[in-house]
């Protein structure tokens, strides 16, 4: 007998999007005698989700939330789910023909979740927008050698592990209702004790935002969702030690670590140059500033409210 597999796409207003992420799922293969089921978790989609949807109806599942956090949704889809494997697919996402197929080969490899790594080409997109944050993300850090190596954390664009996982660290968060849940689940996984491993597979990566206010708007989101991160683990030293600073960072900051990720984004202007004379495109330089500015942005706008509610959850119990 196979696997079972259930595969989960979030959806809130992906209209321009969604299409080709679930005919890319429809149409990857799976090995033999692998049971698998489609679920889309829908925030009541006003665009014309709704009938993209209806053109798959025979092949997925489509269950609704009332979109009130990425958390909430991923806890929803996996509480619908029968599969002992869950897949997340982005709906900004494309899967290769043999995603799932190098997926579960990994499992048989002994991972306990799976990181798909999401780098898109650099012909992605329409828009030179796209092709900068393609650009920018394949020299980025989290998918870097130096954090592949005993992986502390998992992207939430393609992950996927074992629902024992999902059962055993208890969810996803429900709040706050940004991005960075995928870091926060993976590294509880990982103290619990299950092994994260990170792939690439040929066609599959996750879509850039095409434009600049889009870039913004998606930056400024998870800016706010890593100020939970900060407040969270800010006195968890091996957590600030999975992201694999420089020596120097941890000497000079000690206790203070989680501080790091804010200076760098202050003074990002500074790698920006760095990368520009490496892509060889003095594009990057105004791009990189905008995107990392919009980031900084986001946990500022959020900051004081984390550390509030960490605070006072700490006095409650």
């Amino acid at each position: 007998m196979g696997e079972s597999l259930s595969v989960i796409v979030l959806s809130k207003n992906n209209g321009t999007t969604i299409g080709y992420t679930l005919k890319s799922i429809v149409e990857s293969k799976l090995p033999a005698n692998t049971w698998r089921e489609i679920i889309v978790v829908d925030a009541h989609s006003t665009d014309i989700t709704p009938k993209i949807l209806a053109k798959f109806r025979k092949k997925i599942k489509v269950i609704y939330d009332e979109g009130k956090g990425i958390g909430l949704a991923r806890n929803t889809g996996i509480e619908a789910a029968r599969g002992e494997i869950i897949c997340f697919v982005d709906a900004d996402c494309i899967v290769g023909k043999n995603h799932f197929i190098r997926v579960l080969a990994e499992f048989s490899r002994g991972a306990d979740l799976v990181d798909v790594e999401p780098t898109p080409p650099l012909d992605v997109g329409s828009t030179s927008i796209a092709r900068l944050e393609a650009i920018i993300r394949r020299y980025g850090r989290g998918y870097s050698e130096r954090l592949i190596s005993d992986r502390c954390f998992i992207g939430g664009a393609l992950m996927c592990f074992r629902k024992k996982v999902f059962k055993t660290v208890g969810g996803f968060w429900e709040y706050p209702p940004y991005g960075f849940d995928d870091i926060d689940f993976g590294y509880r996984a990982r103290k619990a004790g299950y092994k994260i491993h990170v792939i690439k597979v040929d066609g599959s990566y996750s879509r850039p935002r095409e434009r600049i206010n889009e870039l913004v708007r998606q930056q400024i989101g998870w800016g706010k969702g890593f100020a939970y991160i900060i407040a969270k683990y800010r006195h968890d030293r091996d957590f600030w030690r999975c992201y694999r600073y420089s020596s120097y960072v941890y000497m000079m900051l000690g206790s203070y670590s989680w501080m790091y990720p804010i200076i760098a984004a202050i003074f990002s202007p500074i790698k920006g140059v760095f990368l520009a004379f490496r892509t060889g495109e003095v594009s990057v330089l105004p791009y990189w500033i905008i995107r990392r500015m919009a980031f900084l942005w986001g946990i500022l706008l959020e900051l004081k409210k984390a550390f509030s509610y960490y605070v006072s959850r700490k006095l409650s119990s």
